[in-house]
């Protein structure tokens, strides 16, 4: 379902995720919002008060198998239309806000040409990150927030043959190339069914009995490096 489809779902934020040229939305509890666009962030002409903030996050949730409260007050999860979403509340919160940011996944680029073609990095750069993909190479992509990490690992999956096989551990699926031998894992948080908290580190060892060719792990920052 898209923003378009159900207009009211999101509330105050249903524009600003159909703005195609909003790259990322960040909401502090009811005091202010701000927006990106073309890496310039401003602060957006609209005021809404805790309550609506709250109401907005949980639907932002909907149908995503997490939730946001007390005992879970730190959630990432991705919408449908693949935008990123990140939410912090109480008790890590203060206790009248919650946080929303939102990063919307923009393709600017599908291959390793195409970021040459943009000044990311020059030919000989694409030529060794091409040689490095097809011997097997472990390769750290390390930046910023928004500085194209995930652009640059699609871009590089693209080189992967076709008779390899790939296996992706994430904490939300973020990693779209066609590949006709990918298995994709995402974490999974605490469930209110009582389901089991699934860590990125689960995800590897799982990986691991898949007989992977390359292993693409995202948002490496706990124990699974």
């Amino acid at each position: 379902m898209t923003t378009q489809e159900a207009p009211d779902r999101f509330g105050f934020l249903t524009d600003m995720l159909d703005d195609p040229l909003i790259e990322e939305i960040i909401v502090i509890g009811g005091m202010r919002t701000f927006v990106v666009r073309n890496g310039v962030k401003e602060l957006a002409n609209i005021v809404v008060d805790a309550n609506t903030v709250r109401r907005v996050a949980d639907q932002l949730l909907v149908g995503t198998g997490r939730r946001v409260d007390q005992s879970s007050p730190i959630v990432s999860a991705q919408l449908d239309n693949g935008s990123r979403v990140h939410i912090t509340g109480p008790p890590v919160t203060h206790p009248d806000r919650m946080n929303i940011q939102i990063r919307k996944f923009v393709v600017t680029a599908a291959t390793l040409d195409d970021l040459t073609a943009r000044d990311a990095f020059p030919d000989h750069v694409a030529r060794m990150l091409r040689d490095a993909i097809r011997s097997d190479t472990t390769i750290l992509v390390a930046g910023a927030p928004g500085a194209g990490k995930t652009t640059l690992v699609n871009c590089l999956l693209r080189e992967v043959q076709p008779d390899r096989r790939v296996v992706t551990c994430e904490e939300v699926f973020e990693i779209d190339v066609p590949l006709p031998d990918m298995t994709q894992m995402q974490t999974r948080d605490a469930r209110l069914d009582g389901g089991s908290v699934i860590s990125l580190r689960d995800l590897v060892r799982e990986a691991l009995r898949q007989r992977p060719d390359p292993i693409v792990v995202g948002d490496v920052r706990r124990p699974e490096a």
